[in-house]
């Protein structure tokens, strides 16, 4: 795995073990979404009230896309009328997803490679969300409860 670019761990870690800690401490909280019919407005209303970065798109129950704070702020800048966008207009790629058995080494590549955030795919229907700040909160703890 160092080949491909992960850091190796001493002690075995799954994304899902992650989570069920976030959850544990108590810093997890519901999944924010938009729509893609939203307007940038709404989604950078969201934003400022959860105070969060990255707001995730979904259609149905389908991920298809992020919005980022940054882009917002450039099309503010840009004289962008951010409440007659849609978010379908504007948004990235999703954020990328892996399953709950995936090792954290996994999580830590795709986190230190451009991604502020990660997927978690609990079961078909269930997302969580991931950052470096859940890692750095939860790996630590995790690493001394299983030596």
């Amino acid at each position: 795995m160092r080949e491909r670019g992960y850091v190796d761990s001493a002690v075995a870690i799954t994304a899902g073990e992650v989570v069920s800690a976030k959850h544990k401490s108590g810093k997890v909280r519901d999944l924010v979404i938009v729509r893609p019919y939203q307007t940038v407005f709404h989604a950078l209303k969201t934003m400022q009230e959860q105070d969060i970065s990255q707001i995730p798109v979904f259609e149905e129950s389908a991920l298809i896309g992020t919005v980022y704070e940054d882009q917002i702020l450039t099309l503010a800048l840009q004289g962008k009328d951010l409440r007659k966008l849609v978010i379908r207009e504007v948004m990235s790629k999703p954020l990328p997803k892996v399953s709950r058995s995936a090792p954290v080494e996994r999580v830590t590549y795709i986190l230190s490679h451009e991604n502020p955030a990660v997927f978690v795919e609990m079961d078909e229907t269930h997302f969580e969300i991931l950052t470096k700040y859940d890692l750095m909160s939860t790996v630590a703890s995790l690493m001394e409860q299983k030596r």
